[in-house]
């Protein structure tokens, strides 16, 4: 991944300013992404059974082949608001459309934050002027105006050449809490000026969302506002299939490099892990070992710790195969930083002092082979600090 910018591709504006939702004064909480023309937008949101009011609103109008606008508010998720909240952000979104003079179904919403508190509308509504005026050709305010807990910007741009033309992806994330797959408190919006057909962009969102922020986990836990939002200012009628597959692996660049930002984020994180599984009879188990792998509190622990300790995460991992596995497949094999520890069944022989010291690295590697077919999967979370917990048990004090 190259060097990040924050330029946007053609076609896009966007703007972030301080409307007062948040309590530290003059921080950003409130951001809008604009097109100049007509553009195209797929998404996928949270599967949680009590979603906030803007995936309520959204996924109405998903997908779009006439959209302008969306408006972001951190500082506040909007969720278990009941009418008055799916009435605020309707609001939110009449306001801006009254303010861009496009029609209310080319708005689209975004909200992050705590949940069960009432959108502070008359602060959003009366910050809308001045959120239009600030449009630029950059994305950084923006970026910093959905950040909750995070500690740091997400983003992450790549180039693409398609039959002798350029083309630009940017992706901007927020994410560092209550996250896990399907979806996580994670807001993402990943914009191009490359070609894409309204046909295609539904499917290519969910493609692209399957093998990077489906396979993010923080702590297990899938939140009411999660959202991932795929627009193109470059809509067409129709691509060849060679075009088609040299943007969405730009896409998924852009969208796998947000993914592990968000858990070398993680609140309170000190590592980064990547699980791959490797040699799986389906992506079904590989996803469900991948998963229980990530979320175990046992390995996550181990990891903050530097402790080569391989019989957590075989643990972890005889919870997320099936009961039979057994019965009817090879032993397995573990690595934890490219070095064997658990091979066919046997504990492997090692340096445990030498191999926690490669762990003290931010980032660590677990790959655990099934031995037991050709698909594989890979995964991302973090450890688990005391941090984690200090930073949860006062979030709303």
């Amino acid at each position: 991944m190259e060097e990040k910018r924050y330029d946007l591709p053609n076609g896009f504006l966007c703007s972030g300013i301080s409307a007062g939702i948040k309590e530290e004064k003059g921080k950003k909480d409130l951001g809008l992404i604009y097109t100049k023309d007509e553009a195209i937008l797929g998404a996928v949101y949270t599967q949680n059974r009590f979603p906030s009011a803007h995936v309520q609103y959204c996924r109405s109008l998903t997908p779009s082949d006439r959209f302008r606008a969306l408006i972001i508010n951190s500082g506040n998720a909007n969720a278990a608001t009941g009418t008055r909240g799916l009435e605020a952000n309707l609001e939110m979104a009449l306001s801006l459309a009254g303010q861009l003079r496009v029609e209310p179904n080319q708005v689209f919403t975004s909200s992050t934050g705590i949940i069960g508190h009432q959108l502070p509308i008359d602060k959003i509504a009366s910050s809308i002027p001045c959120l239009v005026e600030g449009l630029t050709p950059d994305c950084q305010s923006v970026a910093e105006a959905i950040m909750t807990t995070d500690t740091k910007l997400k983003l992450a741009r790549e180039n693409m050449s398609v039959k002798g033309k350029e083309y630009t992806v940017i992706g901007f994330a927020k994410g560092s809490g209550m996250i896990h797959p399907n979806m996580a408190t994670m807001l993402a919006y990943v914009l191009t000026d490359a070609p894409l057909p309204y046909s295609a962009i539904q499917a290519v969102t969910e493609e692209i969302s399957k093998k990077s922020f489906n396979c993010v986990s923080v702590d297990g836990d899938t939140s009411t506002n999660d959202s991932f939002y795929l627009i193109s200012s470059n809509p067409v009628s129709e691509i060849d299939e060679n075009s088609l597959d040299i943007i969405k692996s730009g896409f998924s660049k852009v969208a796998i490099s947000l993914a592990k930002q968000i858990a070398g984020d993680g609140e309170g994180a000190k590592h980064l892990v990547e699980v791959r599984i490797a040699e799986s009879p389906s992506k079904e188990i590989a996803r469900n070992l991948m998963n229980a792998i990530l979320t175990s509190n046992l390995v996550k622990t181990a990891i903050h710790g530097n402790d080569p300790n391989w019989g957590r995460i075989l643990m972890a991992a005889g919870n997320g195969l099936p009961k039979n596995w057994n019965d009817i497949n090879p032993p397995v094999s573990i690595k934890i930083q490219s070095v064997p520890v658990f091979i066919n069944g046997e504990p492997a022989s090692f340096d445990a002092k030498k191999l926690s010291e490669k762990m003290s690295q931010f980032e660590v590697l677990i790959e655990f082979f099934l031995h037991s077919g050709h698909y594989s999967l890979t995964g991302w979370g973090c450890d688990f600090s005391k941090e984690y917990v200090s930073i949860n048990a006062h979030y709303s004090t």
